[in-house]
């Protein structure tokens, strides 16, 4: 019995030793990192943009008219509507790390190539009203029979990072490491509204733009269980300057009219927020695999749906928008 314990006993500590988290660190001077990503643009602040007219009706007595037609002052197109029709992107993430020591990492990353964009459509035969006021005196924003809406939004954004490992990453079962870097966001956007009118066609747009600069700072925790794998959770916190600005342009009487045309910029405090999980993978010392899910949040910024305004004079700039962005991002690291 005890010489069956002995050989229990060695091994356990043959499989530590070979699968163990405590084998040793991957003494690499610096890696190239490229990832697929796959995000999705989501949260609303949900303007209404086409509502029902309620008439006329030009329908033989014999039919049942539409919807539309019954509901008068019913929202029709929404900016919601958009964002939902705002599908996962396809994208890429590029990082350079430089490892001083055990103890220290550089990196520089970006993230880009991202695109979204939402669309919809409305027909009902001279039932289709821009919503709100500014469609009062215009001959193609009211009473249109068909109504086209489009939202384009683009983001892209760089960081530079110095980690402190407070303990080497990949040598104990747990690894904690903190952050402080610089962090920039450029984010635009455009909503298009396409009225259709008789033989006539007029459009309403609204385009901002965010560039957003500022520190950032976070960290992480890590659980090795084996020392060819790691899984984790990154979290990430910052303040930026933001440099936004809004443009509007509205046109009647097929495009022959200006009705508005608007080009305001301004400053202001906007702030972002991400969070990670990840799972690491190493199966040599000279490259890993990566996936993780990322959740990114940026608030106070001009968004177009927060700036499309359709009651005054509609020359404001608003600061108050914030998008989500979610998705999976997966990709190799090539250590030297």
């Amino acid at each position: 019995m005890l010489r069956l314990f002995l050989r229990v006993v060695c091994l356990l500590g043959v499989a530590s030793a070979a699968f163990g988290a405590i084998r040793g660190t991957y003494n690499n001077h610096f890696a190239i990192e490229g990832d697929y990503v796959l995000l999705r643009r989501a949260n609303s602040h949900n303007k209404h943009l086409v509502s029902a007219a309620g008439g006329p009706v030009n329908f033989p007595l014999h039919l049942e008219p539409p919807e539309c037609a019954k509901e008068p002052g019913k929202p029709l197109i929404e900016s919601k509507d958009l964002i939902h029709d705002m599908h996962f992107d396809s994208g890429f993430s590029l990082a350079l790390k430089i490892f001083p020591s055990l103890k220290t990492t550089w990196e520089a990353r970006y993230l880009g190539g991202l695109a979204w964009t939402g669309t919809k459509s409305r027909h009902c035969l001279e039932n289709l009203d821009l919503d709100g006021t500014v469609r009062h005196h215009t001959l193609d924003y009211q009473f249109a029979s068909r109504v086209k809406a489009i939202y384009d939004s683009n983001m892209y954004t760089w960081e530079l990072n110095f980690w402190r490992h407070i303990t080497p990453r990949y040598t104990d079962y747990f690894s904690v490491s903190w952050l402080a870097g610089l962090r920039m966001f450029d984010i635009d956007e455009k909503i298009k509204l396409y009225f259709h009118k008789d033989h006539r066609t007029s459009r309403y747009r609204v385009k901002t733009a965010n560039d957003s600069f500022g520190l950032q700072i976070g960290g992480d925790i890590e659980y090795n269980p084996y020392y060819f794998l790691t899984w984790g959770l990154v979290v990430k916190v910052g303040g930026m300057f933001n440099r936004d600005k809004q443009k509007t342009k509205m046109f009647d009487d097929n495009n022959t009219v200006e009705i508005r045309n608007i080009d305001r910029s301004g400053s202001n405090f906007s702030y972002m927020a991400e969070i990670y999980p990840f799972i690491e993978l190493r199966p040599t010392k000279h490259f890993f695999f990566t996936i993780n899910y990322r959740m990114l949040y940026v608030g106070a910024i001009a968004t177009a749906d927060q700036n499309i305004v359709f009651h005054g004079t509609g020359s404001v700039l608003d600061h108050g928008g914030h998008i989500i962005y979610h998705g999976l991002t997966a990709g190799m690291q090539f250590n030297f």
